[in-house]
């Protein structure tokens, strides 16, 4: 009877043992290995163990995605800064979606910044970001890639929504030019390009040139390489 008492406390054991210890490390095992929180299983010592793991993960994760947002995010506007732009570039190359490119020049920044001193400068530049962001849609890409140079990728854009694209840039201007915050008036000038297959190479050349014409012409506009195109064949 002793034996049999003993035995089966044994075996009790070895089920509490493998309930509350070897199940729970298999699974925390788990868990580490996919990178995962891990599951609040097991005696009260792994409990314990997994909450402040957990706690410690969380952290982690959160400092990451804050070196992460940095690392891709203009500090002054917070819109995607030039290396995020160029790396979303090589992304768009392998995908043979149509897409349109923007270029945009803050005309005439130097004399903001000259007459009314960077802190408005940098206003007017935060001022720019946000219109950018509101004006298009939650699927287009507002970048700063420069000091007052911004970029735009309009995507699922085709040669057709040039109309649409010229209007958001009017309503932005307009804003601009006809400020309520007490900022210095400022425009825009634009250059755009179409792709019918992702971000192809010629694309910012494109667009550049575009821009180039807008500015040569008074500026506080938006030209298309297209029409730059169009024009060279009609006088052709």
């Amino acid at each position: 009877i002793l034996i049999s008492i003993l035995f089966a406390e044994n075996i009790m054991t070895f089920i509490l043992i493998s309930i509350l210890v070897v199940k729970p490390l298999d699974i925390y095992i788990e868990n580490i290995g996919e990178k995962e929180r891990l599951q609040i299983t097991g005696s009260y010592e792994f409990k314990y163990l997994a909450l402040t793991y957990n706690n410690i993960y969380e952290l982690n994760a959160n400092n990451e995605a804050m070196l992460s947002y940095r690392a891709e995010h203009d500090a002054l506007t917070g819109i995607i800064n030039r290396g995020a732009f160029d790396r979303l570039r090589q992304i768009l190359k392998t995908q043979q979606a149509p897409l349109a490119l923007l270029i945009i020049d803050v005309d005439k920044f130097k004399q903001v910044n000259d007459g009314y001193g960077h802190e408005t400068g940098d206003r007017v530049l935060r001022k720019v970001a946000k219109l950018l962001e509101e004006s298009f849609r939650s699927s287009d890409y507002a970048a700063r890639i420069g000091g007052d140079e911004f970029a735009v990728i309009v995507t699922e854009a085709a040669p057709e929504m040039k109309p649409a694209i010229v209007k958001k840039i009017s309503g932005i201007n307009e804003k601009l030019m006809n400020p309520s915050d007490g900022l210095p008036k400022v425009s825009l000038s634009v250059g755009g390009a179409f792709s019918p297959n992702g971000f192809e190479d010629m694309l910012y050349k494109n667009a550049d040139m575009a821009l180039y014409q807008v500015k040569e012409n008074g500026r506080c506009g938006c030209r298309f390489y297209e029409e730059l195109q169009e024009a060279a064949s009609t006088e052709g």
